[in-house]
């Protein structure tokens, strides 16, 4: 046999749903009467099941802490963070067996008939088969379920439970305070104990050491270096000053100047009485020589006098100069003896330095004793004053009370009939099935050519294939026969896509809405066919959906990831017209779209419908998009009022001839 041999076609085996179709409709009847048998029969179990009643209880676990019930120490401290773990411990402690014995003790369960001569441990055994504690979902709320037969006995077990671990966190917390007092009162024994010691010991090494303290809680020995230091200042102060105004009177004195403005000189009694003098001969002589010569014998005896005089007044200026040297030297000596008596006492307070080192430290440690000691006794204080059982509030509270119900919680005497009925139905329909595919009957075998094949029209529409020559065509609508120049010129468009010349095409038309439609749709089509990413958004058909689009995300009704659907095709995606009947001119939100899209996609083609009044077309004029105008206007007015719009690139097809369907 030659490779070019046809092989020969196996054949095919198909299920007939009209077969298994038949086969339930003749079985019908028996499903019905044994699906009703079945119902009956577990009705009847079900009437002599014990009817349980459920109640339930609610706890909130929650920090409880005020300002008036918290110690002084914690009132700034945050409120400790309840996670699920700790809604996880709560429920345990709930489940645990003192719980449920204090509560048997709390509501005396043992005088009950349902329990009557029932031992502790099978009543909490009982308990325990029948409590349901579980966390409401992922919030705070514990809720404290139970089952019996008597609804009045649920309702009290439950609250019961409820109750008795509330008291139980509240005696647990107050426990902890309890300890926590004994602790603190042998540590404030021994902390007194300590203080007492460090204390004298400090009192002792100052007495050892003569480390006296003077006012000001300072040192004897530095009040006395600082009293000595201000001493030689002012000694050296009233030398150097001394000094100074004895220097200048000898100085004068030599130059033959006269002393009687130095203050020194001004203040002695005889410098005064010889200046009073002095200036009496002074105006006597100037009276004289108004009348006499200067050689006149009664001028120069005045002369003479005013000579005696100044000679008088300069012994005086000496005497002062000998003064102040007298002085200075005295303040000399006492500055010496001063500053010898600052340097011994140095030599001590090196000392005492030395020794002040050692008082620090047990000063240091009194103070770290006698602080830890207040401490101690504040938060002693105060928990004694909350060691009452009615001083704290447990981290948990009741919100809710149980009461009895009215309805059994247990059998779900409706949902288990449902279940009942439908698993008989399902059953019983799938052994009909699977008798039919295992006898055969509801396979048919059949060849290859069984079905007639599907041929290409010429006009690119789908023909079946009949034996009958004269039957007509199958007519297969929404598929469009492309027009030549409309197709070269899409072609030619998803060139420019696919070099990157055009990036956001916005397409309109003179005609409505779908004809400008179906030329996106082909060139979308196109550019895809050529391996580019496409999204298409509809600014023109107004058909609002159940899906969100541009309507909903100018309206501020939906976010940009919400409006953006992808195709069945990955590089395809499609923003609808959406839910609003009308498009709010938002451009700001329009354009942060396009922009955001075509940093996804490599072509954006927004397609606006007919241009005219109420179109959305000027709504784009700023994207920065190329503008198809698919025209039947051959005026050109059209073009012109598109171009005065202020797009970056008009591009204007002429469209004579009218799409129609094939058949």
């Amino acid at each position: 046999m030659s490779d070019s041999a046809p092989t020969m076609a196996q054949p095919e085996a198909s299920i007939d749903a009209s077969v298994i179709l038949r086969a339930l409709l003749g079985k019908l009847v028996r499903i019905g009467f044994v699906t009703i048998l079945l119902l009956a029969v577990a009705y009847a179990i079900l009437l002599f099941v014990p009817r349980l009643y459920e109640s339930r209880a609610e706890l909130l676990v929650e920090p409880r802490s005020t300002v008036f019930t918290s110690a002084a120490s914690n009132q700034n401290a945050e409120s400790y963070f309840i996670d699920a773990a700790a809604v996880s411990s709560q429920i345990e402690l709930i489940k645990s067996r003192d719980t449920i014995l204090a509560t048997i003790e709390a509501i005396d369960l043992r005088q009950e008939p349902a329990f009557e001569g029932w031992s502790d441990e099978d009543i909490i055994g009982e308990i325990s088969d029948n409590l349901i504690v579980t966390q409401e979902r992922s919030s705070r709320l514990i809720s404290v379920a139970y089952r019996a037969t008597d609804p009045e006995l649920a309702a009290r077990i439950a609250n019961g439970l409820a109750r008795i671990h509330v008291q139980r966190r509240a005696g647990q917390q107050i426990a902890d305070t309890i300890e926590a007092t004994g602790w603190l009162e042998d540590e404030i024994n021994r902390l007194r104990q300590n203080v007492a010691e460090a204390e004298r010991a400090i009192a002792d090494f100052r007495v050892e050491n003569d480390l006296f303290t003077g006012s000001n809680n300072e040192s004897l020995t530095n009040q006395q270096l600082s009293n000595f230091a201000t001493q030689i200042a002012a000694a050296a102060e009233r030398r150097s000053a001394a000094q100074s105004r004895a220097q200048l009177i000898r100085s004068l004195l030599e130059s033959g100047q006269p002393v009687v403005g130095v203050s020194d000189v001004q203040a002695s009694a005889v410098v005064q009485q010889l200046s009073q003098e002095l200036a009496r001969l002074q105006g006597e002589r100037a009276q004289q020589s108004a009348t006499l010569l200067p050689n006149h014998p009664t001028i120069r005896a005045l002369d003479a006098q005013i000579a005696a005089i100044n000679e008088q007044i300069s012994n005086e200026g000496q005497r002062v100069a000998q003064a102040l040297e007298a002085q200075a030297q005295i303040e000399a000596d006492l500055e010496q003896s001063l500053q010898a008596e600052l340097d011994r006492i140095k030599v001590t307070a090196g000392s005492d330095t030395v020794e002040g080192v050692t008082l620090a430290e047990l000063e240091r440690e009194a103070a770290a004793e006698r602080d830890l000691l207040n401490a101690y006794l504040l938060r002693f204080t105060e928990a004694t004053a909350r060691s009452d059982i009615g001083s704290s509030l447990p981290d948990v509270r009741f919100v809710s009370e149980a009461a009895p119900s009215s309805s059994p919680a247990s059998p779900q005497t409706t949902l288990i009939l449902m279940a009942v009925g439908i698993a008989s139905i399902l059953l019983q329909v799938g052994g009909v099935i699977f008798s039919e595919l295992l006898s055969g009957r509801a396979l048919v075998e059949h060849g290859p050519s069984s079905e007639p094949p599907l041929e290409k029209g010429s006009d690119n529409g789908l023909i079946a294939a009949n034996s009958d020559s004269s039957s007509e065509p199958l007519a297969i609508t929404g598929i469009h026969a492309p027009l030549g120049a409309l197709e070269t010129e899409i072609q030619a468009q998803a060139a420019r896509a696919l070099a990157g010349l055009d990036r956001l095409i916005v397409i309109a038309s003179d005609n409505g809405w779908d004809e400008s439609m179906n030329f996106a749709e082909r060139l979308t089509a196109a550019i895809v066919g050529n391996g580019q990413s496409v999204a298409e958004i509809d600014a023109a058909s107004g058909q609002q959906g159940i899906e969100l689009g541009l309507t909903d995300l100018c309206a501020g009704d939906a976010d940009f990831g919400e409006v953006v659907h992808r195709g069945i095709e990955e590089r395809f995606g499609f923003v609808p017209w959406g839910q609003g009947e009308r498009l709010s001119p938002n451009p700001d939100r329009i354009l942060t779209l396009i922009d955001a899209l075509a940093d996804i996609y490599e072509v954006v083609i927004v397609v606006t419908g007919g241009v005219g009044m109420g179109s959305n077309l000027p709504l784009f004029a700023d994207a920065g998009a190329k503008c198809l105008l698919l025209a039947h206007d051959e005026t050109g007015e059209t073009r012109r009022e598109v171009a005065m719009l202020g797009f970056d690139e008009l591009r204007v097809i002429p469209t004579h001839e009218r799409q129609s369907e094939v058949a």
